[in-house]
């Protein structure tokens, strides 16, 4: 199973790529990111399906690859401590464009990067993990920690949203480029210190190509939330996260947990290209297996494909000197 599955304009088991040669005949399968608001999964007094987000014994309402649990792709689990820390405390300041925690002396944030990710890097704002804090899972959807919380401020706006034109502000807790094209489900815990004034009315996901994409209005209750969005996007684009609170109640807002997942693969992967320093790289979703990526300097003799030399994990490089080609993707029998 694919942990993003990407785009193809046509289900055949052949997709061609690119043309090498002269300048300017360079071409890419590229689209317009996509941003779609997915659902939102709430923990309550009788059930805990985002404290449970990594238990598959527990039911998910939203879960894309069938494993019920989220993070399959990846994640990042802001700051937790052991469930009975004692008098123990985070509150421990973070720059802008930190690693979201991992790298903290004590009580760091677990994280598995997935693969299609170039870079994530968080906002400026606090960590903090408190007494009365909930419990969540940890990664291995047994281990209970005391969970915590990047909390950033919500001072930006006002500007319009949902609730009206300038009617809320907007803090930012992270934002990542994509490192492969393709889709995926991106998963986001808020409402999780106990504490509903620093949860946020409205979480949003932004991209040049789309503008500002809002889930619902949520309940700030102190209950913990997981609001998720599927993304589409290519090799390159970025993707900015906002926690949003109406004017009148912004302070800060925090979030808890970020969970990647993927879709079940259902075509051809789809292969992208960079042009640096002289070379031209060509790579397909390092976890999609059973294809191999074939060339030809004729596309009219369907006879003249051969497999492609040097391909590791995925990718491969050539200099921009080599005669024209023709690529293509074939599914191995």
């Amino acid at each position: 199973m694919s942990a993003i599955t990407s785009r193809t304009s046509r289900p055949t088991r052949l997709i061609l790529i690119a043309l090498l040669g002269a300048p300017g005949v360079l071409k890419q399968n590229a689209q317009a990111a996509t941003i779609t608001y997915a659902g939102t999964e709430s923990s309550n007094g009788s059930s805990y399906p985002v404290h449970d987000w990594s238990n598959p014994a527990i039911a998910k309402s939203h879960d894309s690859d069938g494993n019920n649990t989220y993070g399959s792709a990846g994640y990042w689990q802001v700051r937790p401590m052991p469930a009975d820390p004692g008098t123990a405390t985070i509150a421990e300041s973070a720059g802008g464009g930190n690693d979201l925690g991992t790298s903290a002396g004590s009580d760091p944030t677990l994280s598995s990067a997935p693969t299609f990710l170039s870079s994530i890097a968080g906002g400026a704002g606090t960590y903090v993990n408190f007494g009365g804090y909930p419990n969540f899972r940890g990664p291995d959807g047994s281990v209970i920690y005391r969970q915590g919380a990047l909390s950033v401020p919500v001072n930006q706006g006002p500007y319009n949203s949902p609730a009206g034109n300038d009617a809320s502000h907007v803090g930012v807790p992270f934002q990542f480029t994509l490192g492969t094209s393709g889709k995926l489900r991106l998963g986001i815990a808020v409402d999780t210190v106990a504490d509903g004034n620093y949860a946020p009315q409205y979480v949003s996901v932004f991209s040049s190509s789309t503008g500002t994409i809002f889930s619902p209005a949520l309940t700030r209750d102190g209950n913990p939330d997981m609001v998720f969005f599927d993304i589409t996007g290519d090799l390159g684009d970025t993707f900015i996260i906002g926690l949003w609170q109406n004017v009148g109640t912004q302070s800060v807002a925090a979030l808890s947990l970020i969970t990647f997942d993927g879709f079940p693969e259902t075509g051809t992967p789809l292969l992208s290209y960079v042009i640096q320093d002289g070379s031209f790289h060509l790579s397909w979703p390092e976890e999609t297996t059973g294809w191999t990526l074939e060339s030809s300097i004729d596309l009219g003799n369907s006879d003249q494909w051969d497999p492609v030399p040097g391909v590791v994990n995925n990718s491969v490089s050539m200099p921009m000197t080599v005669p024209r080609n023709f690529f293509r993707l074939r599914k191995n029998p």
